[in-house]
């Protein structure tokens, strides 16, 4: 009977290890075959360029009026507004995102955006991106201007608002933002080679990249092309001066993920007078 007992328990601890190696292979498969991706966040993210009183028929002008019932809407309707450092936080290192990110660009650095955009952004608590041209911020510091239909911020406009925390400054190339100049933008133009686009490019955006560290404290980490002209060979010399972002004017919501490839050529919705950031947010 001894001898039975002891046959009957180790029969018993050999089925009970069984089941428990069975039920731990179940629970690891489980795991493995069924855990979620991580989901992909949507973040739309507007264009807009001059803010003034009274221009009308000119699609990048919109009102302070305007301006200001777009951070109402996106405040009501449960947006936050991010800036680009946000984005990269994310992608790079996981840092979480609001549940309804919203990121609202300005690109040339008009002096109506200091006069009309930053005292709006205080009032709602919300931030923005201004993308400045190196040249005209050099250009309207040397020689003060401060009509608000034509003219660009100081590099003391711009320090102000850099260290205000409501908007974040970006590079929008030294002096490529013309169709003039015998070139496109920052766009490689046709016969260059591929050194002489290399070198250009570098010593007009590492320019800007400079200025900014010296007098803003912080070199731009995203890069934004003029008139959203984009050459294929930009992109490996954007990412070699540092820059982890890109913004186009291509149209279209993002999806940002953990790769860092996503967070290049970023779309943008151009805000226009006849097309409201209700209109925009509410088609996507």
């Amino acid at each position: 009977m001894l001898v039975i007992s002891i046959k009957r328990l180790m029969a018993i601890a050999a089925a009970a290890a069984a089941v428990t190696l069975a039920a731990a292979f179940s629970v690891r498969t489980a795991v493995r075959t069924f855990a979620p991706e991580a989901e992909e966040v949507k973040v739309p993210i507007l264009m807009y360029h001059l803010v003034l009183e009274g221009s009308k028929g000119n699609k990048y002008i919109v009102s302070p009026a305007d301006f200001e019932s777009d951070l109402k809407y996106l405040r009501e309707n449960g947006y936050t507004t991010v800036v680009m450092q946000d984005l990269i936080d994310h992608v790079y290192n996981g840092a979480e995102l609001p549940e309804k990110p919203v990121v609202l660009t300005f690109d040339d650095g008009y002096y109506n955006n200091y006069v009309y955009v930053y005292p709006l952004l205080k009032k709602y608590d919300s931030r923005a991106v201004i993308s400045i041209v190196g040249a005209y911020t050099d250009l309207y510091s040397k020689t003060p201007d401060t009509h608000v239909n034509y003219a660009h911020m100081s590099w003391a406009n711009v320090k102000e608002i850099s260290d205000s925390g409501y908007v974040e400054i970006q590079n929008h190339t030294y002096d490529l933002h013309s169709l003039d100049k015998g070139r496109s933008g920052s766009k490689r133009n046709s016969g260059e080679s591929e050194q002489e686009y290399e070198k250009m490019l570098r010593a007009d955006v590492g320019e800007l990249q400079e200025e900014c560290l010296e007098k803003l404290g912080k070199a731009p980490d995203t890069f934004t092309y003029p008139f959203g002209l984009v050459s294929k060979e930009s992109l490996d010399i954007i990412k070699s001066l540092g820059f982890k972002a890109s913004l186009s004017c291509e149209e279209g919501l993002n999806s940002l993920g953990d790769d860092p490839e996503q967070l290049y050529k970023l779309k943008r919705y151009i805000r226009t007078p006849s097309r409201s950031a209700a209109d925009i947010c509410s088609g996507i």
